[in-house]
């Protein structure tokens, strides 16, 4: 076997194995021990990180993350995974920052003088834009990782109603919009609630983690919005103007509740939780005169005590 494909079937070996001997290794390769020696060396020079063990049994073991095998890309290809991470950049926090930092570069530094006149040529041409907030989001590695482990968190909350004290169960985290959240079981409410995590003060694993709910750590985020497209306990109605039906159909939460009709007016027929119905007041509310809810009865009263406190605030 050439060299370089033994090198490269090497470090695909000792990333399955994790543990080895020289002697292993040189029987499953059909080389002597001081050749396996010398691979394990040059993978060591390029950066496998290798673990020489002593005692009785001997032998390596690959510290931390595995390495993975060299992967060849076309031009396309490169471009294309650039560009991916970049949509990302925009985003004030993200869950492996450093390692995306760490792996970009990597990417860049290897790659052929034309890629990369290409990719800088692309980055005046192209680009994801995504609203870049100043909020940041400490705790967003926590609840991803606490989500993966099925782990209980005990968080701080700072809502509109202050801060709160309470345990969740986190299913994963999600983007939209350049903000970060968080669905999660929350014990103190005993349901379902999302959080964003830029509204977290601060989070620490629970240390009684008896509580965790399994039916909770089996759900996914394709649960979480499978839900959240099922039909909820309020019908929610709203009349549009032509100018607000051009509103709702740039907003992909909207658009697929709208229907428009021929003269270019339009109705947003769809159903909420109670919890969300002051939400959606100062939501439509925004669109002034453009959008009028309509449904439910109680939603309309509250509009209209909104609006006498408003009156009396400029008065």
């Amino acid at each position: 076997m050439a060299k370089p494909k033994r090198l490269i079937e090497l470090l695909m070996t000792v990333n399955a194995k994790r543990r080895f001997t020289v002697q292993e290794l040189a029987d499953e390769f059909h080389v002597s021990k001081r050749t396996i020696l010398r691979d394990l060396q040059e993978l060591s020079e390029l950066g496998v990180p290798l673990y020489s063990e002593v005692g009785a049994g001997g032998g390596y073991r690959v510290l931390r993350e595995k390495m993975l095998p060299p992967i060849c890309f076309s031009e396309e290809e490169a471009t294309a995974m650039f560009f991916a991470y970049q949509s990302l950049e925009q985003y004030s926090a993200l869950p492996f920052e450093e390692s995306s930092v760490s792996a970009l570069k990597k990417f860049y530094h290897y790659l052929p003088a034309e890629a990369k006149e290409r990719i800088q040529a692309l980055q005046n041409r192209f680009m994801f834009k995504v609203p870049k907030h100043k909020l940041g989001a400490k705790y967003l590695k926590p609840c991803l990782e606490a989500a993966l482990r099925g782990q209980v968190l005990f968080i701080e909350y700072d809502s509109e109603n202050g801060v709160s004290k309470r345990d969740i169960q986190p299913i994963g985290v999600y983007a939209m919009n350049g903000l970060w959240y968080c669905p999660a079981y929350c014990f103190k409410s005993e349901e379902m609630r999302m959080f964003r995590v830029d509204r977290i003060v601060s989070a620490e694993v629970k240390n009684d983690q008896s509580v965790r709910r399994e039916d909770v750590r089996k759900k996914t985020l394709v649960d979480w919005f499978s839900f959240e497209n099922q039909t909820h306990e309020v019908e929610l109605e709203v009349e549009l103007t032509p100018r607000g039906v051009k509103k709702c159909q740039s907003d992909i939460w909207l658009s697929s509740d709208l229907h428009v009709r021929s003269d270019g007016t339009g109705v947003i027929r769809t159903t909420i939780d109670r919890p969300f119905i002051p939400w959606a007041i100062d939501f439509f509310m925004g669109y002034g005169t453009e959008a009028v809810l309509t449904k439910p009865d109680f939603a309309v009263e509250m509009i209209k005590n909104r609006l006498d406190e408003l009156r009396k605030l400029y008065q």
